[in-house]
């Protein structure tokens, strides 16, 4: 005789097209859907979400079965029961339904699984791949709550290494910086703006006037914003890392490991922007290309926002990326290597660097991205971040 499948009776929450959203009342199986309560106020926010969904074995599924899948959405914390969308699972195609399946039981965010070629690879080496989710997981995990805050905030980072900086800033957020934002323009014409909070490459605004009464509106216009902004100096990048595109500032990215006072270099990788662009972001129409971190010297092909397609040499400027050497390696990993010292409690942190006429200076850090560098590769690097970390 078989045992009853132990059930519990859960409120949860179905977002409808028009907005609203009404609690339902369900059986699922006791214990498998204990987030569903505290993400009713997430449902708002994301009009995809997950669900748990399976007549016979309430198997996780992939509810809302379109390609208009938000890729910042964390697919763990929308498991939510409506059965009745059991039947357009079904009716996806093989390929749509491992999407599903890699989604909710992986993390695997529809993009990355694109990214990373999942559809052509097994089991074993999809398990090699560090996801965005794995990423949040593991991160939560090594590194110190307060410390990880201060990298997430783009002024506090710039505060904390004030000496790697290199350039002058200032945080707008509120009306009485204006004065100080204003004087700042007037001494150097250019300044580039980025909301403290942001990722990607999104909104930088680079302004640019030459009287008070300009500033005062570019001002009026930040302050409308609900960010606040660091406000920065325009910097001035060495004409080697301009050659492949001397419109946005090209970084170079390091993800470090700091194992108990010991700094290991996971990867690094250079990036660069698409002309007219400011930004070297992939997700913003940039490249990546992979780089050695034992040598500096770039040894990948680079790739960019388009799924599947690798570029030997920049497609605007021609300059190509394989066996290219980056300048004062050396002084590179020192700097980086000392910053990660300073935050004793984090354990892993990507770092990006722009090579000024005065030396490296440091652009910004964020909690450690992997993407890219397993995109070049054409495998995953799970292995390695666990080792390096002390967590295998």
């Amino acid at each position: 005789m078989h045992k009853p499948l132990a059930v519990a009776r859960l409120a949860v929450a179905r977002l409808h097209d028009n907005g609203s959203i009404k609690k339902h009342s369900y059986l699922v199986p006791h214990g498998n859907a204990v987030n569903a309560r505290s993400n009713i106020a997430a449902c708002r926010r994301d009009q995809t979400f997950h669900i748990w969904c399976n007549k016979k074995r309430f198997c996780t599924l992939f509810c809302k079965l379109t390609n208009k899948v938000s890729i910042n959405m964390n697919p763990f914390l929308y498991r939510l029961l409506l059965p009745r969308r059991y039947k357009r699972y079904l009716s996806l195609a093989e390929g749509d339904k491992d999407k599903c399946h890699e989604t909710l039981r992986y993390g695997t965010y529809y993009e990355e699984y694109d990214r990373f070629d999942f559809a052509h690879k097994s089991r074993e080496e999809r398990d090699e791949y560090v996801t965005d989710a794995y990423r949040n997981k593991l991160c939560r995990r090594i590194n110190d709550a307060a410390q990880q805050a201060i990298v997430m905030d783009k002024y506090r980072t710039a505060d904390l290494f004030r000496d790697s900086y290199r350039r002058e800033f200032i945080l707008c957020s509120s009306l009485t910086d204006e004065e100080t934002f204003v004087g700042m323009g007037l001494k150097f014409g250019t300044l580039v703006a980025k909301p403290v909070d942001a990722c990607g490459g999104r909104g930088i605004r680079i302004l640019k006037e030459s009287d008070q009464q300009g500033w005062c509106a570019r001002f009026a216009e930040l302050m409308a914003d609900s960010h606040r902004y660091i406000v920065e100096e325009l910097i001035v990048q060495d004409p080697f890392m301009a050659r492949w595109n001397p419109s946005s500032v090209n970084t170079v990215r390091l993800n470090t490991i700091n194992s108990k006072g010991r700094i290991a270099f996971l990867s690094a990788n250079m990036r660069c922007g698409s002309q007219g662009a400011f930004v070297d972001n992939c997700v913003q129409g940039g490249y990546c290309a992979n780089i050695d971190p034992a040598t500096g010297l770039i040894i990948t092909t680079a790739s960019g926002n388009e799924i599947g397609r690798h570029y030997s040499v920049h497609p605007d400027s021609g300059i190509p990326f394989q066996g290219e050497q980056i300048p004062r390696w050396e002084e590179l990993l020192d700097a980086a290597a000392q910053m990660a010292r300073r935050l004793d409690k984090t354990a892993y942190v990507s770092w990006d660097f722009a090579l000024a006429a005065q030396g490296w200076t440091l652009v910004e850090a964020n909690k450690g991205e992997l993407i890219a560098d397993q995109v070049n590769l054409g495998h995953g690097l799970r292995k390695e971040l666990l080792c390096l970390s002390n967590e295998l």
